[in-house]
């Protein structure tokens, strides 16, 4: 009973480590595991966001690159903010000028789907996890305009979260970009195909 008896004892401390263990970890490795200071280069296969768009209607953001250097890239992040307003504003969003807000952040597209399991804890940013090298990954977000008028985004791509790992383009450009984008009242519009369907004319 001696035995039993200890091994009853320990028990608790036993669960109670392995509790410690995965409180550690948060059921996986943390998110700015692997982030060693570091300059990849990648290609920028492709970005698009229509330029011309309409309330209420969906449209897509798509940034495409390719690790080219070589090596595995820990962790490649996307961040998107309103032009001139950091991470203040909430990604797709504005700030109020008014006065006295609790909160200036005010959104100018609602996100309707992200980059698949790309949710981070840091502000406006996206992350697809390690790239090994030759691979590519396509960050796409689904977004719905609600609020017209004209605006610029800008993205900036990184190789982990905290940042040390640096992506950069041919001649050590960084990774980064922007769009300008008018947000139209008028409802999209329409044509007959052929077949008789009414099919709504992509924005351009």
């Amino acid at each position: 009973m001696h035995g039993r008896d200890a091994i009853l004892r320990g028990a608790p401390a036993v669960l109670a480590a392995v509790a410690l263990t995965f409180a550690g970890c948060g059921g996986g490795e943390r998110q700015d595991h692997g982030d060693t200071a570091g300059t990849y280069s990648v290609e920028l296969v492709r970005d698009s966001f229509p330029r011309v768009q309409h309330l209420a209607d969906q449209t897509e953001m798509l940034i495409s690159i390719k690790n080219t250097s070589g090596r595995r890239i820990p962790n490649v992040a996307a961040t998107i903010e309103a032009a001139g307003e950091g991470t203040q504003a909430a990604a797709f969003g504005t700030l109020d000028q008014q006065v006295g807000l609790s909160s200036r952040s005010r959104p100018i597209w609602i996100v309707d789907d992200g980059p698949y399991s790309g949710d981070t804890a840091y502000a406006n940013t996206w992350a697809l996890g390690p790239m090994p090298a030759g691979a590519e990954r396509d960050f796409v977000w689904r977004v719905t305009a609600i609020r017209s008028g004209r605006f610029r985004l800008t993205y900036r791509l990184a190789g982990s979260l905290p940042g040390a790992a640096r992506l950069e383009q041919p001649g050590g450009r960084p990774v980064a970009g922007s769009f300008d984008v008018e947000i139209s009242r008028a409802p999209a519009q329409a044509r007959v195909t052929a077949s008789g369907a009414v099919e709504r004319v992509p924005a351009r």
